[in-house]
């Protein structure tokens, strides 16, 4: 069996990625990050098969799946949670077109989800303005068009990665926001204890004190 130094090479990033995403997703929120990690277990399930030979097979399932959590995981972020059931109707869909895929062994059933999802990721991360998740949507949608024109390569395998990556990245403005909190509530509770010892001090001066 040849092995393409290419291929490995983006499998390694493929598979890097989602070590990472798994780390950077500690921080957020629950709706969030289950599925993140999630996807990021099926990308790498995926990076694993393509030096295999098995990514054309693999990236059927995988990747409608994928892209359905990493929608999940933007509108979470970006919009509102779904709750159990919207989540799980995403989800059921990405996995029915990547088993339509595969039993039929045309590859449109499973990219149309992908190409769907992507753009909603867009969407989604458009409504809050936060650009590098927006570049994620695109580059889902990349790795898909990859993915006709090529299979599971090197291509498709960065694209994803980048998808990937885009959306366990926590949006700079959320820190900011959430700097100017703490900034806030640092000055609120330095102005109360400031009362509270003028207070404290103007109670027990002498009443005759007071009045001077």
């Amino acid at each position: 069996m040849t092995f393409d130094s290419l291929q490995i090479a983006a499998s390694l990033a493929l598979f890097a990625a989602s070590i990472g995403a798994w780390i950077l997703a500690a921080p957020l929120k629950a709706h969030a990050r289950l599925y993140l990690r999630f996807a990021a277990i099926l990308f790498a399930a995926l990076a694993a098969a393509s030096p295999l030979r098995l990514g054309d097979v693999a990236a059927l399932l995988l990747l409608p799946l994928a892209a359905s959590a990493l929608a999940v995981c933007a509108v979470a972020r970006f919009a509102r949670p779904l709750n159990s059931f919207a989540a799980s109707a995403v989800l059921v869909t990405g996995l029915a077109g990547g088993l339509g895929a595969m039993l039929s062994g045309a590859g449109l059933p499973a990219l149309a989800p992908v190409m769907l999802l992507g753009l909603a990721i867009v969407a989604a991360a458009l409504n809050r303005v936060a650009i590098l998740a927006a570049l994620s949507g695109a580059g889902l949608v990349a790795a898909g068009l990859c993915f006709v024109e090529q299979g599971a390569g090197a291509g498709a395998m960065l694209f994803c990665a980048a998808a990937l990556v885009g959306l366990s990245r926590p949006p700079g403005s959320a820190l900011a926001v959430e700097q100017q909190s703490l900034s806030r509530q640092a000055a609120a509770i330095g102005r109360f204890h400031r009362d509270a010892a003028f207070a404290a001090l103007g109670k027990g001066l002498p009443q005759d004190l007071r009045h001077k």
